[in-house]
């Protein structure tokens, strides 16, 4: 039975003990859209020796996997593909990771055999921790190990691998790619401008971008050079005071960065329209822009150690400047403009080493897209030797992190982020097609990459990420508009046609413009098809740990249950919300994760990030996932880290009723400083979701056990204050409004508007709500029910010890008993 609500101040969480850490401010791009950056290490726990997984079990005829070198890597440095018993449609890329211990100048070893059976190949020699077979393999089970040489002069061996092949079923995988030597090569010999696809010409494309289709997006390039035309040289920017302080100094990189990018905009707009239209003025003051920019330091504020986002900018600025303006360049200029730029791309590269070790990190990822890019235009340069080998290493990494997420066109855990990694990869993906002929939407897994965007943002409604750091960026559906184009106009997918389509203005008045949807009419100028809405409702993602279910995905102000337990943990721009949700009515954000990002690392985000700020479970006062020290009696910055991770073990759509259920048990768990290891706080946490579309019913049953007895705590945040009476709880916005009824031990309710540290800019107040036993016990079992609109609903629930039945107006059956669900 529930028990009767009281409405008591609860009073601010205690502040955790810090120690003192100095955010990498290098990390970040933006204020709203530093979320691909990874948090700060708490110096006391060496991150990179703690591990948790074991080995994978086997699965029928796969044996089990005993423990090795490589399952003992913290999750985030584990590359581990093809994973132990996996099966795959084509030959896989292998991948695995890089141990600290590893002999400086050792390589890798590799062999791969058919199922306990023959030696098909060795490879030995390997520098990077990643193949690719030269031939592909035919269907059937085969086996793969990889050693190393310690430091210690010892033979470190994983154990054997095994894998199955089904039949080629005729989609092409990134293992079938043009080689990254060929690449390069090709790329080398192209005549320039490079950014004209062969065999095309600026008045072919000049003619194409007066189509219809494409006028909106010529005017708004042609605005932007035009202004670029009249507009002052820039100066290299100054450095950061000295003795600024963190948010000071933040604020600077950011001016810093989005100075960069308009920079790069204004350059590239100027060369391409000049290019486009014959324009000789524009052509000098083009030329005049890019000696500027080639004069800023490239060992200054706006490097790879000092801002690898302002870095990666101005890269791509010289590179595309030097092409477009090639023929216009005094050899001298040429130089100019090529020193600078190779100084630039060989910082890069070096910094790209960093995928070895941890090959889930966002920004690198976002780096390594525009460096190949780059390295596109560059290769052949003359007095940079080294650029074409840069291209065929840069490529062939590339090849490996298409499919870092997944197989399924997933952008990750973070939604912002996500946004973030589309826009690159369809940019690249625009410059491959138009530098090199290749076109990386035949991969399903580029084909896809707006599966996730649709699902978690709305068209033409502005809402905010569900997940991850960026929540507070309010519409990252119109920021990114011109990516959504760049991404229908590769794909021709009629969903993703749709989604961009969706905002009118999109069409006729963009507010965004890529000078790629021009330069593409080179390849391919048939118009785009109308786009067509023949979506499902719910999504998920088992990969990504992601779920999204709603009465109608078309509708802007549609009615959404978002969800997340994902294998991706805590780390990077995830945050610590296994088994949370956020759920959204008649587009209004009524249940939100709480906690915004200042700037990367600060005091606050640190804190924000924790279970106890997202609508998921804690225990003892706030004690949640990844937490940083064991038998702390108060909660503490949660640490980035993959291997406090969740997982989805249940999806279904079916009808008016969607369901999805997530493991968490592995997130609860702190760190034993001592043995600089994990141990689990709770022995089990798995939360089910159904949505009852017909009836605006939302059930969340929860069930978590622990080795001693917890006061149980189920968190929820709200834009607004709740309100509370006797019978339930109410979260209102706009129009919209939830009411939560509890069903399971007895609760008390208590709520406040405070934060365990504030945040250093201003941000929109958040309600922190918070449903805790009176009692404490080893295990909890509880059922919330979410009323959309607050309406009347005819139901019957009735709890026997984990189980909880739910009969709705006396037809619908529904049935939980902790891991199981029944609709």
């Amino acid at each position: 039975m529930a028990a009767t609500p009281g409405r008591t101040e609860e009073p601010p969480l205690p502040t955790p003990a810090r120690t003192a850490s100095t955010p990498r401010l290098a990390c970040a791009a933006a204020l709203l859209l530093l979320a691909g950056c990874q948090q700060p290490k708490p110096p006391q726990v060496d991150l990179d020796a703690l591990h948790a997984d074991p080995p994978a079990s086997g699965t029928g005829s796969c044996p089990a996997l005993t423990s090795d070198w490589l399952s003992l890597l913290p999750a985030q440095q584990r590359r581990n593909e093809p994973a132990h018993c996996s099966q795959h449609g084509g030959t896989p890329l292998f991948a695995w990771g890089e141990p600290r211990d590893r002999q400086t100048g050792s390589a890798f070893a590799f062999s791969l055999r058919q199922a306990g059976g023959a030696l098909l190949q060795t490879r030995t020699g390997l520098a990077e921790p990643r193949l690719r077979l030269a031939q592909s393999l035919p269907a059937g089970d085969y086996e793969w190990v990889v050693s190393y040489t310690a430091s210690n002069g010892s033979a470190q061996t994983t154990q054997w691998r095994r894998f199955s092949l089904s039949a080629p079923d005729g989609q092409p995988r990134p293992h079938e790619l043009i080689d990254g030597s060929l690449l390069a090569a090709q790329a080398a010999a192209r005549a320039r401008p490079r950014m004209l696809a062969a065999g095309s010409s600026f008045d072919t494309l000049r003619s194409a971008a007066q189509q219809a289709e494409h006028l909106p997006a010529l005017t708004l390039l042609r605005k932007r050079a035009n202004a670029a035309a009249s507009a002052s040289l820039p100066a290299a920017p100054a450095a950061t005071p000295i003795g600024a302080s963190a948010l000071a100094q933040a604020q600077a990189l950011n001016t810093l960065v989005q100075t960069a990018r308009s920079e790069r905009l204004q350059l590239e707009a100027l060369a391409t329209l000049a290019r486009l239209d014959g324009n000789a003025s524009q052509l000098a003051a083009a030329k005049r822009r890019l000696l500027a920019l080639a004069a800023w330091p490239a060992a200054g504020s706006t490097s790879e150690a000092g801002a690898s986002e302002a870095n990666r900018e101005l890269t791509l600025a010289l590179a595309q400047g030097l092409d477009l303006l090639w023929n216009d360049l005094s050899s001298s200029e040429r130089s100019q403009v090529s020193a600078p730029l190779r100084e630039r791309l060989m910082q890069t590269s070096k910094a790209l080493a960093l995928l070895d070790r941890e090959p889930f990190h966002g920004p690198s990822l976002l780096n390594l897209r525009a460096h190949t890019q780059a390295l596109l235009l560059a290769a052949g340069l003359p007095g940079f030797p080294e650029a074409q080998t840069l291209l065929a290493s840069a490529w062939e990494l590339h090849r490996h992190s298409l499919q870092t997420w997944g197989y399924d066109g997933n952008l990750g855990p973070a939604i912002a982020q996500g946004w973030e990694q589309f826009a690159s990869a369809t940019e690249l993906a625009a410059a491959v097609r138009t530098v090199a002929a290749v076109n990386l939407y035949s991969l399903s897994v580029q084909r896809r990459s707006a599966e996730q965007l649709i699902a978690f943002t709305p068209a033409g409604q502005p809402q905010g990420p569900a997940f991850g750091d960026g929540t507070e960026a309010r519409d990252p559906y119109e920021r990114h508009s011109a990516a959504l184009r760049l991404h229908a106009q590769q794909g021709r997918d009629l969903a993703a046609i749709w989604y961009w389509q969706a905002r009118a203005g999109n069409v006729g008045s963009p507010t965004d413009a890529s000078i790629w949807q021009l330069l593409l009419l080179g390849v391919d100028r048939n118009p785009l098809p109308t786009g067509s809405a023949t979506l499902a409702n719910d999504w998920f993602s088992s990969q990504a740990g992601l779920a999204a279910l709603h009465n109608d995905v078309r509708r802007p102000d549609r009615s959404s249950v978002y969800f997340r337990s994902s294998r991706f943990g805590s780390y990077g721009a995830a945050q610590a919300e296994q088994n949370a949700l956020v759920y959204v009515s008649q587009g209004q954000p009524l249940l939100v994760n709480a906690g915004s990002t200042p700037f990367p690392g600060s005091p606050h985000h640190r804190s924000t990030r924790a279970a106890r700020y997202k609508n998921t479970l804690s225990v003892d006062g706030g004690l949640g996932q990844a937490e940083p020290t064991a038998g702390a009696t108060r909660p503490g910055d949660p640490l980035a880290n993959m291997d406090a991770g969740g997982a989805l073990i249940r999806t279904q759509s079916s009808g008016n009723y969607a369901a999805v259920s997530g493991d968490a048990s592995a997130a609860y768990r702190a760190v034993d400083s001592a043995r600089n290891a994990w141990t689990p706080l709770l022995t089990n946490a798995v939360r089910s979701v159904v949505m009852d579309k017909a009836n605006g019913l939302t059930f969340v049953y929860d069930w978590a056990s622990s080795a001693q007895p917890r006061q149980w705590e189920l968190n929820w945040h709200a834009p607004n204050a709740f309100v509370a009476d006797a019978a339930t709880v109410r979260a209102s916005n706009g129009g919209a409004s939830v009411c939560i009824d509890r069903h399971g031990p007895a609760t008390q309710f208590s709520q406040t508007s405070a934060w365990d540290v504030p945040p250093e800019t201003a941000q929109a107040p958040t309600a922190h709500g918070r449903f805790s036993t009176l009692a404490r016990s080893a295990e909890f079992a509880h059922l919330t029910v979410l009323r959309e609109g607050c309406r009347s609903a005819s139901l019957q629930v009735q709890q026997n010890g984990t189980q909880i039945s739910v009969l709705v107006n006396g037809r619908d059956t529904l049935q939980f008993d902790r891991r199981a669900l029944s609709l």
